[in-house]
């Protein structure tokens, strides 16, 4: 897929979490959260493993792991929230999130616990566009299995 193509699908109305390769949909006091077209284009998802719902999440901590044939790929969070649901559909045919990773592939509903202080770490379709632009290549590279460490998920630990 072309860098142009990836550019061009962003939603203008989303915010985004670069490092992460998330976006980020404000809907009331919650928000949705998907993976970007960059994670897709990384391989063939297999499986997605969310955290429980209810379960407070810090920023930067695990929300969950998705995996393929090769790796297993993080989950990490862009905003510290509580869980509120993980899309079913996604969990049943992750195919979804390639098909859709802007609407129906979504994977997170929150509840941000910190949304004045953290959202200001988000960008814009504009800021995410100029940044991508510069670190594209870092993003079409897919990650070493190698070098991927999975990190430890003790669902009986909610202090993420």
């Amino acid at each position: 897929m072309e860098l142009a193509q990836i550019l061009a699908e962003l939603p203008n109305d989303y915010l985004y979490a670069a490092e992460q390769d998330l976006w980020v949909r404000q809907e009331g006091q919650e928000v949705v959260v998907g993976a970007n077209r960059f994670v897709t284009h990384h391989g063939q998802f297999m499986l997605f493993y969310p955290r429980p719902c209810e379960i407070p999440v810090m920023r930067d901590k695990s929300l969950g792991v998705m995996e393929t044939a090769k790796t297993a790929v993080a989950i990490t969070c862009p905003l510290s929230c509580v869980i509120v649901a993980t899309n079913p559909e996604a969990q049943r045919d992750i195919d979804i999130v390639v098909r859709d990773p802007y609407g129906e592939g979504w994977l997170y509903r929150l509840q941000p616990t910190a949304w004045e202080e953290e959202s200001t770490k988000l960008m814009t379709v504009a800021q995410y566009r100029e940044w991508l632009q510069c670190n594209c290549e870092t993003r079409l590279t897919a990650p070493d299995p190698q070098k991927f460490e999975l990190p430890d998920i003790d669902p009986q630990n909610i202090s993420y």
